[in-house]
């Protein structure tokens, strides 16, 4: 496919998608909004995480066409969750310098030490799981040696779209309808991410069109607004003028996975973690800015 039939389908799959969501959620928040959790809920124990680590481990295999089975004691041994202080100052000695990089432990894999932090406290269910869900994700990217490793738009993208089905997958299992809401809302959104962000690497996109999406004026308000964008005009995100990956550059790739399952493009995930996802022009158009060295310092 190329770059110009996927951005049409891009726009129209993702013009469906805001009517959709719109029409199933007609009180949620506006889409440029976080959608609040409820912090009342049951804590995850360390135990409840470690049985989630056993299930994501199998439907990421499935998912990602891989066998994780050498590396799963490895990965169970690494997760960092609800340490204690004492266990936090162990692992911020273990292996210097690079184990300072587990001061921010919450939500972050680490591929210099292999720890997949999760949370130093204890977290709401559905946060919890989250989390480990993604970082978990950049886990098996680094330890295949995935091509969506390489850089940080593939990175991040990917990441992206599957927490999309692993959110999904989540609320089937677990009967939770916040992560059904929060899958759909996730779903939406990167897709009107990545509209704006594609629409921008070729050469602009207008207000007018942004709100031929569904998009309210409450909303573009907002994204014109952003620190990480300019109102010249078009919308214009950061990455076309500095070196460093910043939202909403990941729906560039994130974008291209959720289409493509529209698409029907066969194991889509699995082929693009293999590096053969058929859409190559289009990949070769997102890879094409080179990673700052700051993303080359603390992600390889």
């Amino acid at each position: 496919m190329d770059d110009e039939a996927f951005f049409e389908q891009l726009r129209s799959i993702c013009s469906d998608a805001v009517e959709s969501y719109r029409a199933e959620y007609p009180d949620a928040p506006p889409l440029t909004e976080s959608l609040q959790q409820n912090s009342d809920g049951p804590l995850a124990s360390e135990g409840d995480l470690h049985e989630r680590f056993d299930e994501l481990t199998r439907f990421y295999d499935d998912l990602l066409d891989v066998d994780s089975t050498p590396y799963r004691e490895m990965w169970r041994e690494h997760l960092v969750y609800d340490c204690s202080r004492r266990e936090r100052l162990a692992l911020l000695t273990s292996d210097l310098p690079a184990s300072l990089t587990l001061v921010f432990i919450g939500g972050r894999y680490s591929a210099r030490t292999g720890r997949i932090g999760v949370s130093p406290g204890q977290l709401p269910e559905t946060t919890a799981y989250t989390y480990l869900a993604s970082e978990l994700c950049h886990a098996y990217q680094h330890q295949f040696d995935s091509p969506t490793w390489k850089h940080p738009y593939l990175q991040e993208g990917f990441e992206q779209a599957v927490s999309v089905r692993t959110q999904a997958h989540f609320a089937t299992e677990l009967q939770y309808d916040f992560l059904t809401h929060l899958a759909e809302r996730q779903h939406t959104k990167t897709l009107l991410e990545g509209v704006l962000a594609h629409g921008t690497r070729r050469g602009g996109i207008t207000p007018t069109a942004v709100r031929e999406l569904g998009v309210t004026d409450e909303e573009l308000a907002a994204l014109r607004s952003h620190r990480l964008w300019r109102p010249l005009g078009y919308l214009r995100p950061r990455y076309l003028w500095s070196d460093v990956a910043f939202l909403p550059e990941y729906a560039l790739f994130g974008s291209l996975l959720l289409v493509s399952e529209a698409a029907d493009i066969s194991a889509p995930y699995a082929r693009a973690f293999h590096g053969n996802h058929p859409w190559t022009s289009v990949i070769d158009e997102i890879t094409a800015s080179t990673p700052g060295w700051l993303w080359r310092l603390y992600h390889q």
